[in-house]
């Protein structure tokens, strides 16, 4: 037994056991985030396509759409690793994960209750209060008045205030001010 053998759990199956957890962390983060995307407002947005519906409905797969996508270094390496049709495989996990979101196995924000965390609502708060401030530098640029906007984005940023505070957010973990 080897020095560094003694010092790295391993699985009954000989892969390292802190390699096996850190991908099931990364997995779990990278499920939280898609999860936290569907749940902040995706349904009845630009951001679902209509086509969408007509997906869930078509039988078959349909042709082939050639495109460019960037995908993590990683991720290839992993789907190379397995030989040759790499990239059909990728297309197949991608197609599962459709087929599962559209039968409702991936549960959305229309399935399952969520309370977001207070650092998600401070960031949503944020960026909806930059979309009030650009909206209103853009009524400004156009010689529209602004004053009931002013009210708004300084009641938005005391909000911000408060919920930064609340959270023990320092001056460098803040978004505006």
């Amino acid at each position: 037994m080897t020095a560094a053998s003694r010092h790295t759990p391993t699985r009954p199956d000989g892969r390292d056991l802190r390699a096996v957890r850190a991908n099931y962390h990364s997995l779990a983060q990278t499920l939280r985030g898609l999860e936290v995307d569907l749940r902040w407002g995706l349904q009845d947005t630009d951001r679902i396509p209509a086509a969408w519906h007509q997906i869930a409905q078509e039988p078959g797969v349909p042709f082939k759409a050639s495109m460019t996508l960037r995908v993590d270094e990683d991720v290839v390496r992993f789907f190379k690793a397995m030989g040759r049709g790499h990239l059909t495989r990728m297309n197949a996990v991608l197609r599962a994960f459709m087929q599962a979101r559209l039968a409702g196995v991936v549960k959305g924000p229309e399935d399952v209750e969520y309370q977001p965390t207070g650092h998600e609502s401070y960031l949503v708060e944020s960026v909806a209060l930059i979309e009030r401030i650009n909206l209103r530098n853009a009524h400004s640029r156009n010689g529209q008045g602004t004053v009931d906007q002013d009210v708004e984005i300084d009641r938005g940023m005391a909000r911000l205030k408060a919920m930064a505070d609340e959270l023990g957010l320092g001056p460098q973990d803040r978004i505006l001010g």
